[in-house]
């Protein structure tokens, strides 16, 4: 059995697995008779055993990422969204626990009960989309009420659901990718060069440049790599890198007092393809079946995309609880921090551009986008 074929009982082990680790002190959890953390060498443990999991877990989920079907892809990109916001709240669960052993705080039940509760039900919902038993999927409710009888009716529907969705995804590209790049601006542009550096690269040796070497300050710092794992293959390291790179010459432009939505409709081109989408409905002589299949297909991009921003947005949010850790415990973070807000930032708006079919940044090309789509269901065959 490959790796990719064992990613649901690898999805599986790593539930069980952070379940256990975020398990009331002493309390009994799981199928497998485990119980939770009663002192910080039990927590080290358990998080040492769950180290490997996360990491198989990310490989099998890169795997299906490469390999898979348009919607299988999306499916997998939410599951490693929503792995990589489960190890940035496993790391920073482990980093408060590393504190309270450093200024001897006691794991006592009820301090770490009501942590633990509180973090495990913010992350149960991400175990279950990791798990497939949350449903992730592009399928959506139809347009309106009353059912297309007509081809006047289908031509006008097809046309505004063309425009609202091009609009829709260059409105979530900019507003998220502008919430990504936001947490950068601040830096020098040698601070920018050295994240943008760090996009894609083995990051375990800056880790490791620390004086603080408990074994949970290790694990926290184990999981952060995972997260940042995770998030890189979205894209997978060769296209972070060169996205990196382009997300900086963005930063650059919004520097000098661009704005990122105007940015991106010069690399999108809404407007035109719009403009073109009309012309080919206007002219089209495909049928009335043709037409309704076309507008659910246009429909589904941005459901799809909607859901990836949703969870994107989620991690983004993680990432802003590693602002106040010590130096000691994340040597470089604000610079790793960065490289993945450009990541994340870069993974956005390159989605958006795959999904409206721009003509001017085609760095992803891994589904039919609104173009594609209504060219290929309008066609005639003669």
């Amino acid at each position: 059995m490959n790796i990719q074929d064992s990613s649901p009982e690898i999805a599986q082990d790593y539930a069980e697995k952070v379940r256990l680790l975020f398990a009331r002190s002493g309390e009994p959890t799981g199928e497998r008779g485990g119980r939770g953390p009663t002192s910080p060498q039990d927590l080290a443990q358990q998080a040492e055993s769950l180290s490997p999991v996360s990491a198989s877990l990310t490989q099998a989920l890169a795997v299906q990422q490469t390999e898979a079907d348009p919607t299988m892809r999306f499916q997998v990109s939410v599951k490693l969204l929503a792995k990589a916001l489960t190890d940035l709240e496993i790391s920073a669960y482990l980093y408060q626990a590393a504190r309270d052993e450093e200024y001897g705080t006691i794991l006592s039940n009820n301090q770490s009960g009501e942590r633990s509760a509180a973090d495990l039900g913010s992350i149960e919902e991400n175990l279950q989309v990791i798990l497939g038993k949350k449903e992730v999927s592009s399928q959506i409710v139809e347009r309106g009420e009353t059912e297309i009888t007509d081809l006047p009716t289908a031509r006008i529907e097809l046309l505004n659901t063309v425009v609202d969705t091009l609009d829709l995804i260059l409105e979530r590209a900019s507003k998220t990718g502008q919430s990504a790049l936001t947490r950068v601006m601040s830096l020098s542009v040698a601070e920018l060069a050295q994240a943008v550096g760090f996009v894609g690269m083995d990051i375990a040796g800056v880790l490791g440049q620390t004086e603080n070497v408990t074994r949970l300050y290790n694990m926290c710092r184990d999981f952060f790599k995972g997260a940042y794992e995770s998030i890189i293959e979205l894209l997978g390291r060769p296209l972070a890198q060169t996205a990196a790179q382009q997300v900086l010459e963005w930063i650059q432009e919004i520097q000098d007092g661009a704005k990122l939505n105007e940015i991106l409709e010069r690399f999108y081109q809404t407007e035109q393809t719009s403009q073109h989408l009309q012309q080919l409905v206007d002219n089209s002589q495909a049928n009335l079946e043709q037409f309704i299949t076309a507008i659910q297909s246009v429909s589904k991009l941005d459901v799809a995309y909607r859901q990836q921003i949703n969870w994107a947005e989620k991690v983004l949010q993680g990432l802003k609880r590693f602002g106040t850790l010590a130096a000691a415990a994340l040597p470089q973070g604000e610079l790793l921090i960065a490289a993945l807000s450009i990541t994340l930032g870069g993974y956005v708006i390159l989605v958006g551009a795959d999904y409206v079919d721009s003509p001017k940044l085609t760095l992803l090309n891994c589904v039919p986008g609104v173009r594609h789509i209504v060219e290929i269901h309008l066609a005639t065959h003669k």
